[in-house]
């Protein structure tokens, strides 16, 4: 069973290399590792060529983009010119536990059929100093240690796996991620678009232990943080995100996803299809809301809260607020 390595960089010299070194030291060499340096004005490509060449076993496929394209495009990139059995995602600023490929690899030697097998891990500082978190605790809303027995409205609304954490079959992923177009990254992750599907075609499997270290540090391309109003920063990440979002962004989300789900017939579950349907109705009510004007906003956007749709599935107050006034 090989398994490949899939990094997307940018300008990661800061921390790129003790996680690099993590992956070269672990219990379990890759077979593969797949970088695409994504326009980085730092030496973040020269410094992996040069580390890689004391570990002749393990194959490096090097890949650049002239211009910058963001980490889900840079991942698909890399996904795609991979040729592992199994694919993990793998960010330039954490640190893996040295046990972690092969805990990995070993759940898919127990089920050849396994799509998805993710982990959870440990939230630590700029520094690599753990701050007593797990990603798996700071989920607003999923219930990342149930595997496959988490509800499927959830899992449509958000299947909320960080990609740091996944191992993926690598004949499923790279067929999906053919088959998608690629304006999916408007409105999806790519790890979030392969659990999605992972799930909607199973098996999944939640690793209750940490696997890694998750750094928080000024820069990270996403967080694996808790939603909260009293954290003024995370507001200010949430409503400059909104600002830049059309008002039908989350109806085309899942008109994407459904649409995928829809071209897999009977290989994707019916209840996480039936579920998508129901995410794609709330979600085009609230995009009506933006129809009307803002006095009208209120007592409509009101009745969807009195459901328990923002609490649910959304930010709560803080999404019927953006709904309301944005």
């Amino acid at each position: 069973m090989s398994i490949s390595v899939v990094m997307a960089v940018h300008n990661g010299m800061r921390y790129l290399p003790e996680q690099l070194e993590s992956v070269l030291q672990g219990d379990r060499l890759p077979d593969e590792l797949v970088v695409v340096d994504d326009a980085s004005t730092d030496d973040s490509a020269a410094f992996i060529a040069e580390r890689m060449k004391p570990n002749p076993a393990v194959r490096l496929k090097m890949l650049r983009n002239e211009c910058n394209q963001g980490p889900t495009r840079s991942f698909v990139q890399a996904i795609l010119a991979s040729s592992g059995s199994i694919v993990m995602p793998c960010d330039q600023d954490d640190r893996w536990m040295p046990h972690k490929i092969a805990r990995m690899a070993a759940c898919f030697d127990e089920r050849p059929d396994l799509l998805l097998a993710y982990s959870d891990g440990l939230l630590t500082d700029a520094d690599l100093v753990p701050d007593g978190r797990t990603i798996y605790g700071t989920r607003k809303h999923a219930h990342l240690d149930q595997g496959m027995d988490r509800p499927p409205l959830e899992v449509a609304s958000n299947p909320d796996v960080k990609g740091c954490t996944m191992a993926l079959n690598g004949d499923f992923v790279r067929e999906l991620l053919q088959r998608t177009d690629p304006g999916f990254s408007t409105y999806w992750g790519h790890d979030h678009w392969a659990a999605l599907f992972a799930w909607g075609r199973g098996p999944v499997v939640a690793i209750a232990e940490p696997l890694l270290w998750h750094r928080f540090h000024s820069a990270n391309a996403s967080r694996a943080e808790r939603f909260s109003l009293l954290r003024p920063g995370q507001v200010a990440r949430y409503l400059k995100a909104a600002k830049g979002q059309a008002a039908d962004h989350y109806a085309e989300r899942y008109c994407i996803a459904l649409d995928q789900a829809l071209s897999m017939g009977t290989d994707f579950r019916k209840d996480l299809l039936d579920a998508l349907r129901t995410m794609l109705h709330y979600s085009e009510r609230r995009r009506d809301l933006h129809r009307l004007s803002i006095l009208q906003r209120v007592p409509a956007a009101w009745r969807l809260h009195r459901e328990g749709l923002y609490r649910k599935h959304y930010n709560g107050v803080a999404t019927l607020v953006r709904d309301v006034i944005l």
